[in-house]
This record gives C-alpha cells, structure tokens and sequence, in this order.
C-alpha cells in the first residue's frame, strides 16, 4: 500500500444531530482513545462506508436499560447521500442506519483484532 491510498481524496463534511446507544459510543470512544489513531466520527464515518444490508435488514434490538443519547456527528458529503439512500429503500431512520453501522462496525473490528 502506498501512503497516498490510506487517506480519503478531500470531500465536503455534513454535521447531523442523531442518538446513538450509549454503550455503542463508549466503545466507539475506547477505540478512538486507545486503539485507533482516528477520531470518533472517522470511526462512525467507516462504520457506515462499509455497511451492507442486502435484501434484508438486521434490526437489532436495545437493551431494556440502555439510553441513546442526541449527539453530533460529521461524515463525509458520499457517505451522508449513502444513509439517506438507506433511509429512503428501508424506511428506517437515519439514527437506526448509524446504530446498525456502529454494533456491526465494532463486531467486525473485534472478530478482526
């Protein structure tokens, strides 16, 4: 791999307000703090980038305790464009999209390490 290739070409970034599980982010930010040299959102950003649904879609469900807690998040311009093409196939909301990309995103890096 030449050095160029582990960056993204520069693209447009879109602030959305969304609620992600509060266990979800807590994972999130033990890897951005102690494992991976990116930020939480380029994490989300990555999670969502290599999501794939298929024909069908895994909802899964919450934890009876758990909360989802409103935060800010930014992905890039392509990205975005992806979860409102999700939203609109599945009608499903763009907050689920992102929990889906996350607990996928964290099983696959976890089976990985």
């Amino acid at each position: 791999m030449k050095w160029f290739e582990r960056f993204y070409t520069k693209e447009k970034w879109i602030k959305k307000s969304v609620e992600i599980e509060g266990k979800l982010y807590d994972k999130l930010k033990e890897i951005s703090e102690k494992e991976l040299d990116a930020s939480i959102n380029k994490i989300i950003d990555a999670c969502i980038s290599s999501l794939e649904f298929g024909d069908t879609v895994v909802i899964y469900q919450k934890e009876k305790d758990e909360i989802n807690v409103a935060r800010s998040v930014i992905v890039r311009e392509s990205t975005y464009k992806k979860l409102e093409e999700t939203r609109e196939k599945y009608g499903i909301s763009i907050s689920k999209i992102i929990n889906i990309a996350i607990r996928e995103g964290i099983e696959i890096y976890n089976k990985a390490k």
